[in-house]
Order: C-alpha cells, then sequence, then structure tokens
C-alpha cells in the first residue's frame, strides 16, 4: 500500500493456537492511538473450520466497543473505510495458529553442528521429533536413525556437520541413511531435506539424495567451531513453513483477500517490534522480549542491531507441559512453586491444562503450578537462545544475560497474572536480568500488532507505542557478584520528582521492592560497597552512578539474590523462600 494513500484506520489481528486477538489502531487528533481490542477463541477445528470466523468474531468485540461497523451486508471487511464510521484503511494479520513444522535433525556433534541446527531450527514454529548424532556411524546407528525418521514422519530432515572444509565420511555417512530412510517413505509423505554442512560435499550430496528426496541447500550452521550462520537455513526453513503449514490453515485465503500485505508469522512480527526498541534505546546494551503463548514460546533479542528470534515449539503455557516436565525433570518444575504437589497431580492439572486449554485457574495451586511452567518454559527456550547470541559489550559475564535495557513481557499467563508483582517475579526468575533493567508489559496483548502494522504505516506503530500502547511494569536493578548472605553489597537512593528522598541499604540475599508509580519519574542513585566491588552495569565492578528511571506497576525492584540465582536445596528452606520473595514483590 502507498504511503501517500491516506490510512486512518487500521485493523490487526493475530491468529494464536487457542485465542484470536483483533485491535484497533486510528488517528486521534492527528496522532495513532490504541483504541480498542476484541478477543474471541480461534476456530481452526470443527466445526468451524476457519481462522477467519474466528477473527470475525474477535473483531465483532470491536464493533460492540466502538459503535464502528467493519462488515458489509455479504460480511466481507469494508477496505478503505467510508464515511459514517464504517470499515477501516488498512487490515494487517499474524498467525501462529498452524501448525509447527515436523523436524528431524543431523550432526555430527551434540554441542556444535547440532546445537547449530537446532538454533536454526528454532527461527521459526518447529517441533523437533528426532536428533540424529553419531561421530562415528555404525551399522546399528543407521537402523536406529531408519527407524527414528520413519516414526517421525517429518516435514523437513535438517542435516548439519562439518566446517568448511572439515568432515566429510561420517557426514555423507549420514546422508546415505536419510536417503535410505526416505526411499522407504510413501512418494507423497517424504520429508524435504535441508543441508546445512560442509560445503565442500555439496555435489555429492545432491547425488545421494537425488530422486529420493526434495532437496535443499543452505550456507554452513558452524562454518568454523566458533562461528555460526543461521540466516540462509533460517529463511529456508521460515519459507516451508509458510508453504506448507500457514498457506493450508482453513480460511486463510479470506485473510490475505483483507490484508495490505501477506500474512505475516506472529514471533517475526514481535521480533519486529524489538528491533525499533532497540533503535530507541542504549544502543550498547540489548533488548529482549519475551511472548508465552499457549503453545509455543517465542524469545527476541536484540544485539549490536543484529535480531536474534527462537521459538520453543510445542512448549507453550497450556501445551507442552508434560513434554517439559519429562525433559527438564520433575524438580525443574517443583523448584519453583512454594507448596508441595505431587507428581500425579501435577500431570492430571498439565493433561486438563491441554484439553481445556482457555480455561482460567480456579484454584491458587494450580495458579502457582501454571506458574511455574512459565519459567521452566522461558528457560528452555533462553538455554537454547543465549549460546548463539553475539552480545559484544553487553556481555559482562559469559554465564550470564546480557545487559538489557528494555524486557518486552508478553502473553496472558504473563501480563494476566493476579498481582503485577507476580509477572515481574516470574520474568526475573527466568531470565535473571543483570545491570539496571525496565521490565514493559504487553498488557492489550499487541506488541506482534504493532510489528505487523510497522510494514504499512510505520508512523502508527511508532506513535501507538509513545501513546502507552506498552504498560511499564517495573525496573529491575541487579548487582552482579560474590558475598556472604546478609552483607551489605549496594546503597541506594531514589530521588523522587517531588523532592523527596528513599534511602536503602541492599544486602545480599535481598529482594526488595520501593514505589514508584506509573506515570512518575526518579532518579535511581547506586553505589556499590568497595569490599565486595557487585557491577550494577554502570561500567565495571564497584563503580557505581545515576540514572533517570520512569514508574511501573511493580515499582523499583532491587534483586540481591546474586547472579546466576541458586534456590535453597532444603525443600521446605525453598519453598519458605518463595513465599518471601513473593511477598516481596507484593504478590
Amino acid at each position: 500500500m502507498s504511503e501517500k494513500q491516506p490510512i486512518n484506520a487500521i485493523l490487526v489481528a493475530d491468529c494464536g493456537t487457542v485465542t484470536t486477538k483483533a485491535v484497533l489502531l486510528e488517528q486521534v487528533s492527528g496522532h495513532y492511538r490504541f483504541i480498542a481490542r476484541g478477543e474471541a477463541l480461534t476456530t481452526t477445528a470443527p466445526p468451524w473450520s476457519d481462522v477467519s470466523e474466528g477473527v470475525r468474531r474477535a473483531i465483532g468485540k470491536i464493533a460492540q466497543i466502538t459503535g464502528r461497523h467493519f462488515f458489509d451486508v455479504s460480511g466481507d471487511l469494508i477496505l478503505p473505510a467510508t464515511a459514517g464510521r464504517q470499515g477501516v484503511d488498512a487490515f494487517v494479520a499474524t498467525a501462529s495458529a498452524a501448525e509447527p513444522l515436523g523436524t528431524v535433525l543431523g550432526g555430527l556433534v551434540p554441542d556444535l553442528s547440532v546445537a547449530s541446527a537446532k538454533r536454526a531450527a528454532a527461527g521459526t514454529y518447529s517441533v523437533i521429533h528426532a536428533i540424529l548424532s553419531s561421530v562415528h556411524h555404525h551399522g546399528s546407528d543407521e537402523a536406529s536413525h531408519v527407524h527414528a525418521i520413519r516414526e517421525a514422519a517429518p516435514d523437513v530432515i535438517c542435516i548439519a556437520g562439518g566446517t568448511d572444509g572439515g568432515a566429510t565420511y561420517p557426514v555423507l555417512e549420514m546422508v546415505k541413511t536419510v536417503a535410505l530412510a526416505c526411499s522407504m517413505i510413501e512418494q507423497s509423505a517424504r520429508p524435504r531435506v535441508l543441508y546445512m554442512g560442509n560445503p565442500q560435499l555439496r555435489r555429492r550430496i545432491v547425488r545421494l539424495i537425488k530422486g529420493q528426496a526434495e532437496l535443499r541447500v543452505t550456507d554452513n550452521v558452524r562454518p568454523e567451531l566458533t562461528r555460526e550462520t543461521l540466516a540462509s537455513a533460517r529463511a529456508e526453513l521460515e519459507t516451508l513453513y509458510t508453504q506448507k503449514k500457514m498457506s493450508l490453515l482453513p480460511g486463510i485465503d479470506v485473510l490475505n483477500s483483507w490484508s495490505s500485505v501477506p500474512l505475516m508469522p506472529t514471533a517475526n512480527a514481535f521480533s519486529r517490534l524489538m528491533q525499533y526498541l532497540w533503535h530507541l534505546g542504549d544502543q550498547e546494551k540489548g533488548v529482549i522480549g519475551i511472548d508465552v503463548g499457549a503453545a509455543h514460546t517465542t524469545l527476541s533479542a536484540i544485539f549490536n542491531e543484529v535480531p536474534y528470534l527462537t521459538i520453543n515449539g510445542g512448549v507453550g503455557a497450556a501445551f507442552g507441559g508434560r513434554q517439559l516436565l519429562q525433559k527438564q525433570g520433575f524438580e525443574a518444575l517443583t523448584q519453583w512453586m512454594p507448596e508441595s504437589m505431587g507428581y500425579d497431580e501435577i500431570m492430571g492439572l498439565l493433561i486438563n491444562k491441554e484439553m481445556r486449554p482457555h480455561t482460567i485457574s480456579q484454584e491458587l495451586d494450580e495458579l502457582r503450578l501454571e506458574q511455574a511452567l512459565v519459567r521452566e518454559a522461558i528457560r528452555a527456550t533462553l538455554q537454547i537462545a543465549r549460546p548463539g547470541w553475539q552480545a559484544g559489550k553487553a556481555q559482562i559475564d559469559r554465564q550470564l544475560l546480557p545487559l538489557c535495557e528494555t524486557i518486552v513481557v508478553s502473553g496472558s499467563m504473563l501480563t494476566q497474572a493476579p498481582q503485577p508483582g507476580q509477572t515481574a517475579l516470574m520474568v526475573i526468575d527466568a531470565l535473571e536480568p543483570i545491570g539496571v533493567t525496565t521490565l514493559v508489559m504487553d498488557v492489550h496483548g499487541i506488541a506482534p500488532a504493532l510489528g505487523s502494522v510497522a510494514t504499512v504505516k510505520p508512523l502508527a506503530a511508532v506513535e501507538a507505542l509513545d501513546r502507552g500502547a506498552l504498560v511499564n511494569l517495573a525496573t529491575v536493578v541487579a548487582p552482579v557478584g560474590r558475598a556472604r548472605l546478609g552483607d551489605l553489597v549496594l546503597k541506594a537512593r531514589l530521588t523522587y520528582e517531588d523532592d523527596g528522598t528513599l534511602d536503602i541499604d541492599v544486602h545480599y540475599g535481598d529482594l526488595e521492592t520501593l514505589p514508584l508509580q506509573p506515570g512518575k519519574q526518579a532518579v535511581l542513585e547506586l553505589k556499590p560497597v568497595r569490599r565486595h566491588g557487585f557491577d550494577v552495569g554502570f561500567g565495571g565492578p564497584g563503580k557505581g552512578g545515576k540514572q533517570k528511571i520512569n514508574g511501573g506497576l511493580a515499582g523499583l525492584i532491587i534483586d540481591a539474590r546474586g547472579r546466576p540465582l541458586r534456590l535453597p536445596r532444603m525443600v521446605e528452606r525453598r519453598q519458605e523462600k518463595l513465599r518471601q520473595w513473593l511477598w516481596d514483590v507484593g504478590g
């Protein structure tokens, strides 16, 4: 759509696995503003089998709020808008409702080529059904790998391995196995093979695969032992996802006929917004966005202008809990719960959530379990993403999260928690930010919408952000260093706009919350205690400084529990601490 054509009202729809959201942005007094939001259940499944029906229902909620008419007598969206508040000037949509790509990964070394292939696959909506990893290939491996491929029935097999000019024999043996497995699958159901390994083997790979499967070749994801190049492989996988999954969503043709631009995956739109936020702030630090959906957890990071998108497919707030429990372990989940629950009870609640994903927790123990699941879903996604980041000056310790100016929080389990302190604590526990970070909450669920709006009207996304589309949740201060529990490590002073001040001594192990209301500003002064030399992100260990901060729903949170965060091993002691921390943040 031409920028010269007037665009006053923009409608954005996001079709999720469980819910579909619609957002209306409109020019008011010469500036774009968020006007209204509607939500309905996604209608990809029978009896509707039409994703556009859920979009119509969500838009209908906006019509009830605003009194605006969006559809003509035939049911089509009115485009462009007419006089008398009829229709809109532009419509764009994002979607994550399509089934993820079924993926099998092949590589030589789990911590090198396989890890890179996993991060490449995580750049789009995919679920890894099997991993083929073998440095020394034997007959027994071949049989097990063929069986794994046939059982998985994947959409794509990604084969990595060998640096540029590196390993040859084991890579070729793995490709032979893949070709054999494909030859045993019915022609119409054969997966696509995506080769992302040693480029010197490409001609031989083509000969081995020819006639057995469709082959695509990308840049080597691990050209050197210490370097990754994922862009080419991710682009190929994203194209495959769009062609084989998104384009087959029932009713998607209706949305495409309304839309000004091609339908975009929700995670990609979310990542676009993070890139914009990074350009607005301190570019020596990063920006992170975390979106916990019903079926997927998305982590978008920007460092040194380079975007890193990671989607943990099949693991979200409603679906994937059992798989996460099996993968991470029972204790990984229960370590975040302030009360004890048995294995059978937890499994029962997780199964019930998968069967009724749209329901809201009615009991406190169920809420605590869901919040524990969110923490582990984020931590598992971060575990995939972080090894691939090149954070530059923002990385003050390779074992810790890089310095981030802003963390955007999205997803109903986070944004609709009973208390804002619960949301803040979930994010802090899961990501463990360091230095001084602002948590921003996507309370209306419109972050992906703003990312997609930027493709048709960048000014609308910019002005909607400037006028409160995102809400400040908290400013988090997390000093990095080591001390004994109870040692004084930091002195903080908060100077309010009315010249009032609040001084606080921070001891190692403390979790402190200071009042600073939304819409208010204050100057935060931090002075690390010299003998401990904690780093608060002001230029190195022991260095203090001042920074202007904005108020948030949960105020200012000072987290001196240590990095990395270590929970007490004793169950009773750990649960006591968890209850205390919830109390500290008003949760």
